[in-house]
């Protein structure tokens, strides 16, 4: 499983979260979120438990004089296991005269909370920082998950002999609030069992030639009232090319919708579908929301590169 998020807090399973715009915030795509409700982000049900968990993202971390003291952003993923219920994942936390990017296991107000501090002497403030995180869940028989934590290229955090569960995983975390400084995330890239390298990056795809049985809104926007009904908009793989080149490789794939909402009872869902070769494949199936402002995005994992892109089309296929 794939997750990839550039930054549009309406991708996310919260009404809660907002996007902000600027370059400030996010060089890359120019979007960034933050999203208020403490565990909360991506509701997610796994056939089977994972071993590894990965994350790569990216932090505004505003000047110190305009932070206080909390909790300002969290990513990972939450677990209902017995005896380690909550959230595992990396936090942001000021206290006092320091800023700890750390690492919070099992964090439940009925257990201990294990936190391993360690400040980077690489963080920059009013900027960007990158993080990647690695989480292996325990064996059966012992102690032995462990966790790494690399900040703006240098590793920061590394231990071993921890109690990490993952077979109880309910929800993907993304959280950053107001409350004690203006952090906002951003290129968000998480997955279980497949390796995320630290060289990734989100890149967002430039769509044009729209196929579609919906119909045309005077905004700009299509309208499904049918079960079937899909859209389709062909990937502008030149100008990957002339940014990337053609031999890059490409490891997973985001399919955005924004708005994407219901307006009644008969439409419920939708499902990201692709097209290349004359060949048509449906992907994950999201849960649409009432709410004018939601969007959301279907990810999954492929193995090409651009050249290979080319003709390909993607969208979304309307149900109930």
């Amino acid at each position: 499983m794939r997750y990839i998020n550039p930054g549009f807090a309406e991708f996310l399973d919260v009404e809660d979260g907002t996007t902000v715009e600027g370059t400030k915030f996010n060089p890359d795509n120019g979007v960034a979120l933050y999203q208020p409700k403490d565990n909360e982000g991506i509701d997610i049900t796994l056939e089977t438990a994972p071993t590894h968990f990965y994350a790569k993202f990216d932090v505004y971390i505003p000047p110190w004089s305009e932070m206080s003291d909390g909790v300002m952003a969290e990513v990972g993923f939450y677990s209902n296991h017995s005896g380690y219920t909550g959230f595992y994942g990396w936090q942001l936390r000021k206290y006092s005269s320091d800023l700890d990017p750390q690492v919070i296991i099992g964090n439940s107000s009925s257990y201990d909370k294990y936190v391993e501090y360690k400040v980077g002497g690489a963080l920059k403030f009013d900027s960007v920082n990158s993080f990647w995180m690695h989480f292996k869940a325990r064996s059966v028989s012992a102690a032995d998950g462990e966790y790494q934590v690399y900040m703006n290229g240098e590793k920061i955090m590394e231990n071993t002999q921890k109690y990490i569960y993952m077979d109880a995983i309910s929800k993907l975390v993304i959280y950053a609030t107001q409350n004690y400084g203006k952090c906002y995330l951003s290129n968000i890239i998480m997955s279980f069992d497949e390796e995320i390298s630290l060289k990734e990056k989100i890149q967002a795809v430039p769509l044009g030639d729209v196929v579609t049985d919906m119909t045309a809104q005077e905004d700009g926007t299509y309208l499904a009232d049918t079960a079937g009904q899909q859209i389709l908009q062909t990937v502008d793989v030149e100008s990957l090319i002339a940014q990337y080149g053609g031999i890059s490789k490409v490891t997973g794939i985001a399919i955005g919708g924004r708005p994407a909402y219901r307006t009644g009872e008969d439409l419920t869902r939708l499902t990201g579908i692709s097209k290349a070769d004359g060949e048509q494949a449906e992907h994950g199936i999201k849960k649409l929301h009432t709410n004018i402002n939601m969007g959301m995005a279907d990810c999954y994992s492929v193995n090409t590169t651009i050249s290979d892109m080319a003709g390909m089309q993607l969208g979304w296929k309307a149900g109930v």
